[in-house]
This record gives C-alpha cells, sequence and structure tokens, in this order.
C-alpha cells in the first residue's frame, strides 16, 4: 500500500511539474513571438478630388498602413475620420 502511495504522489508531483513548465514556456514563446499592433486615426483626407484622396490613401498602403473603418460621426454634421491598422512583426 504505501508503495503504491509514493507512486501515486510522485507522478503527481511529475505530472504538476510538466505542466507548469510547459504553460511557462508556452505563456514566454506567445509573448515573445506577438506583433505589434499600431492605430492611427485621420480626420482631414481631401474629399473634393477622388485622385487625391486615392493618393493619399496609398501613401498609407506603402507605409504598411491598412483602413480599416470609415467613421462619419455625427450625421447631421458628419466629419469622416479615417482609422488605419499596421501590424508589426517582431
Amino acid at each position: 500500500m504505501t508503495n503504491l502511495s509514493t507512486r501515486w504522489i510522485t507522478f503527481t508531483a511529475f505530472l504538476l511539474v510538466t505542466v507548469t513548465l510547459a504553460l511557462f514556456m508556452l505563456r514566454h514563446a506567445s509573448a515573445a513571438g506577438a506583433p505589434r499592433v499600431q492605430y492611427r486615426v485621420v480626420q482631414s483626407l481631401p474629399q473634393d478630388n477622388n485622385t487625391r484622396l486615392e493618393q493619399e490613401l496609398s501613401m498609407y498602403g506603402q507605409e504598411g498602413w491598412e483602413l480599416v473603418l470609415v467613421d462619419i460621426g455625427n450625421v447631421t454634421k458628419p466629419v469622416p475620420r479615417y482609422i488605419f491598422k499596421r501590424v508589426e512583426q517582431p
């Protein structure tokens, strides 16, 4: 009976140590390799000319920014805000 209890305690301790190490390594690896996300909100893009707007959006795209949302704000007095996102890999 004592031999069985010793084996059970040893197995449980080994399992707990293994799970703890695995969780620690997983957390450390995911934090080190996590991408860095940046956001930019722009309110002053040219609205009068589609060509100018396309050039401005293309400039942001070349810098790695992706347009994710256009918020028009208040319906009675719309002021569009362009929200861009950029993901940098570590």
